[in-house]
């Protein structure tokens, strides 16, 4: 099934070139140096395997490609100091890449396989579709292919500005949309009763909504942080926090952070690789609906308004309600 990528509002990065998004793809059901063979198959590269549960796809046309099995036990071989308190001293055994190759085995069952790419220039995003394709030609298995997989697609677009009225009109936009998305992208109930990708609470959209809201960087992120938002909200804007103000994050991160990045951190949507009428060009278009809105700021306010009047006058049933104008204005928009 073929969709095309839609461009959002703004193509350019700060510097001028061209905008990059990264994926991480969460899957499982295929061996792991096989997925490794399938990326170089497909983009190039010299495959390099880092341990029994990581490899890297290095000197890719976009750069290096991660694979790596989604446990920080394995990934980080914490698993050799719980064996030792119990007197089993794993790196001294011959056979240790069988006891590995055991636990990957038992792990994936309920831990997902992970492909993350290296950031890749919106105008290019199509080229993933083959490796989607060939992902499902291998019988991968995605979201629905259990109610235990609680699998996910992160999308990662670098933003087009650094100032803190833009972020805080994609959080105002995201806010909006959520609901519509959630619904318009069928999130499975695997995922839905996670806390991976919990909601804003109502209190704190309450707040960036207020047009009286016009915070610096420093009030955004310590907002961000005193309404308890985590890595687990579908807009995770820790990473992009990290990167704009690092020292200053960092003191209010109470939880482990790999990297800062320049991007937002959409991670809704579901990985459906199983499913052939799942695309990833339509995960992506609905994160353009969310810079669509953010770009424009006067429909942004007036929604803004709108939904803070209908949420405070709607005893029951508000949720529907605003779904429903979200999706007129997305069909009149289309």
């Amino acid at each position: 099934m073929s969709e095309n990528f839609k461009h959002p509002p703004v193509l350019q990065n700060i510097h001028g070139d061209i905008r990059r998004v990264g994926y991480e793809f969460e899957f499982t059901g295929i061996d792991m140096a096989r997925v490794a063979a399938i990326v170089k198959g497909l983009y190039g590269g010299d495959v390099q395997k880092i341990t029994t549960f990581e490899y890297e796809v290095n000197d890719t046309k976009f750069g290096t490609f991660t694979l790596e099995l989604d446990a920080q036990l394995l990934r980080e071989k914490k698993y050799e100091k719980l064996l030792g308190a119990v007197g089993v001293d794993l790196p001294g055994f011959k056979d240790k890449e069988k006891i590995e190759d055991s636990l990957m085995g038992v792990a994936s069952t309920v831990v997902p396989f992970e492909i993350v790419t290296p950031p890749i220039p919106v105008p290019e995003m199509h080229r993933l579709d083959s490796l989607v394709s060939h992902l499902r030609n291998e019988k991968a298995r995605g979201t629905g292919s259990s109610f235990i997989y609680a699998f996910g697609l992160h999308l990662n677009p670098e933003i087009p500005f650094e100032r803190t009225e833009s972020l805080l009109n994609h959080l105002r936009a995201y806010v909006l949309l959520d609901p519509w998305i959630r619904e318009a992208a069928d999130i499975d109930i695997s995922r839905r009763i996670t806390p991976y990708i919990n909601p804003y609470e109502d209190e704190y959209i309450r707040l960036i909504l207020n047009p009286d809201y016009q915070p610096d960087l420093k009030q955004l992120i310590t907002d961000y942080f005193s309404y308890k938002n985590s890595r687990n909200r579908p807009l995770d804007m820790l990473p992009l926090f990290m990167h704009l103000d690092e020292e200053f994050t960092a003191t209010l991160i109470e939880e482990g952070l790999t990297s800062s990045r320049p991007a937002f951190h959409f991670r809704l949507p579901n990985c459906s690789l199983e499913d052939e009428n799942w695309t990833l060009a339509a995960e992506w278009n609905r994160w353009v609906l969310v810079e669509e809105l953010a770009a424009d700021e006067s429909i942004l306010n007036q929604y803004s308004r709108a939904w803070l009047k209908m949420e405070k006058e709607t005893l029951i049933g508000f949720k529907r309600k605003w779904i429903e104008l979200m999706n007129r204005r997305i069909e009149e928009n289309a």
